[in-house]
């Protein structure tokens, strides 16, 4: 689905207050970004052609939407600090050290709180930061139920519950958070809060449940929320709204008060849709349409498609067509009278601004992590005797020199140089795919990776010293000839390598001295470069659209 920028979202609140003063109406308008299951991950992979995340970016858009009225803040539904893959002690040390920075510097932000998380309370009682919000087990030096905040002058209660895994891990015994939640709502209701966020970091089913029985007016989901949810749902008298994991897509609620929410029982926000939210629909209706008139010229052509089945999807063509033309025919508006809200996933695109601040801290954390991880670094197993084990690119190149003056002219060449040049190369999630025999035994492991840095031969032919202790004359041959595409999406998979195609990258990489005949072979088609800059392209000429 299509996504739209900041500034789009900047131009349509300034369309809507100029409505809003034009009716007459007294607004209060503030924004809460919302966030869930970062895990840690400050920025993401920079491999792929559109990458998403960074906590910098999250960092200028909230700072920028706060501005100096103070009407914007960040909330966070729990999973925050830590991944899973670092729950073995030996990663203590670097998870320490990321965990407390995000702590420190999410709190530098306007920010309302953070849940308690399954993946936050890895580390014991200890490891939880920041402070979180759990409103269904006792407060502690490390939980509080709930905060009541000045937003842009409209009073804000954020209260958080601990995911029952979390509260096991502590030691500790969860209260039935739908009571729990109900009870402090009330609580902070007749405190004088106008609006009530609930965060939760448990799955859709519970949060849904939540929204109906504990009065908050939104419930924002923290677990397992994958790529989040485009529009917000309604439960009961709440709503539930879901950003993408990793930071990837940024969750912003704009609500829009004209006068006063009196507790206990105030009236039900409406939910304003938004432009954003009708352009996403004229999208899932032209795609429907697109399928249905393929799918309508098939069964047209086969003779013995059922006649009433064929006319009733054409009926149901026609009303989705008439949907589409009222949709378009009808701009997107703000209620005319009511409060409301809107709401949206930001795509946090390289097209946004970073914080410079952060982003050079985010810096120094890196090198910190890469001296922390050096000195924890362990050599790879050596091979026994007889296994094949890597030898590095210097062997193979005394025999095969057209093979590696191909080599030099690919991207693969440049592999540890991507690395050193952002500050990465003793990063356990980044290393693996820019070097030579990463995990394997006789081969390289963090710190242990000399001879064997760049995307080397034995990476797609496998470990080399039998071959080059025989010259090339062993029967059979020690090592692969044809590379299989299973052994290419170990590291180019949808994660880190979103336009890989078989057949395509293997155009790069072969050529004179190097599989020739088998470049030959594959014919002229798309190159891996030639899909890689394409859809650099389409992200900068999207982002570009979004902006306008």
């Amino acid at each position: 689905m299509r996504r739209f920028s900041v500034s789009f979202l900047a131009a349509a609140s300034i369309l809507l207050s100029e409505h809003a003063r034009a009716s007459g109406l007294a607004e209060r308008r503030v924004v809460v970004f919302y966030t869930a299951e970062a895990h840690g991950k400050l920025e993401p992979c920079g491999c792929t052609s559109d990458p998403l995340g960074d906590f910098a970016r999250v960092t200028a858009l909230v700072r920028k939407a706060a501005g100096r009225t103070k009407s914007a803040i960040l909330v966070d539904a729990g999973n925050l600090v830590y991944a899973e893959a670092e729950s073995a002690p030996k990663m203590l040390p670097v998870a320490e050290l990321r965990s407390r920075f995000i702590a420190e510097e999410i709190t530098k932000l306007p920010f309302g709180g953070s849940a308690l998380g399954d993946t936050d309370c890895l580390h014991g009682k200890d490891g939880v930061m920041p402070k979180r919000l759990a409103v269904n087990i006792p407060p502690s030096a490390f939980t509080e139920p709930s905060r009541l905040v000045d937003v842009g002058g409209v009073r804000m209660g954020v209260l958080g519950i601990a995911d029952p895994a979390a509260a096991a891990k502590l030691g500790l015994t969860a209260n039935d958070p739908s009571e729990s939640s109900k009870r402090e709502v009330a609580r902070l209701r007749a405190a004088g809060a106008e609006i009530v966020i609930l965060l939760a970091p448990v799955e859709r089913a519970m949060a849904r449940n939540l929204a109906r029985t504990s009065g908050a007016d939104f419930v924002v989901v923290g677990k397992n929320v994958g790529q989040g949810m485009a529009a917000a749902e309604a439960a009961g008298s709440g709503t539930i709204v879901s950003p993408a994991d990793e930071m990837q897509r940024v969750g912003r609620l704009e609500i829009v008060l004209r006068g006063g929410r009196k507790a206990p029982m105030p009236e039900p926000l409406l939910d304003g849709g938004s432009a954003e939210w009708q352009k996403l629909q004229l999208d899932d209706l032209g795609r429907r349409l697109r399928r249905l008139d393929a799918d309508l010229a098939r069964w047209r052509a086969e003779a013995a498609s059922d006649s009433g089945f064929v006319a009733g999807k054409e009926r149901e063509r026609e009303n989705l067509a008439a949907e589409r033309a009222r949709l378009m025919a009808s701009p997107w508006q703000a209620p005319t009278s009511g409060s409301y809200f809107t709401n949206s996933l930001i795509p946090i695109r390289r097209s946004l601004p970073r914080d410079p601040a952060l982003a050079a801290s985010m810096h120094r954390l890196d090198r910190a992590i890469g001296a922390a991880n050096l000195r924890m670094a362990e050599p790879p197993p050596p091979a026994e005797p007889g296994r094949a084990f890597y030898v590095g690119q210097e062997k193979c190149v005394s025999c095969h020199k057209p093979a590696a003056r191909q080599w030099k002219n690919t991207i693969h060449a440049q592999a540890w140089k991507t690395l050193v040049d952002v500050g990465k190369e003793a990063h356990e999630d980044c290393v693996s795919c820019h070097v030579a025999g990463y995990g394997e035994v006789g081969g390289s492991s963090l710190g242990y990776t000399r001879g064997l840095q760049d995307v080397q031969c034995e990476t797609c032919h496998g470990p080399g010293s039998i071959h080059v202790e025989k010259r090339g004359k062993e029967t059979p041959l020690a090592i692969i000839t044809k590379t299989p595409e299973s052994v290419c999406v170990r590291c180019h998979n949808e994660k880190h390598s979103d336009t890989f195609e078989y057949k395509a990258y293997l155009r790069d990489v072969l050529g004179p001295g190097h599989g020739e005949l088998a470049r030959d072979d594959l014919g002229a088609g798309p190159t891996g470069h030639s899909l890689r800059h394409a859809a650099e392209v389409k992200a900068r000429r999207e982002s570009a659209q979004r902006s306008r």
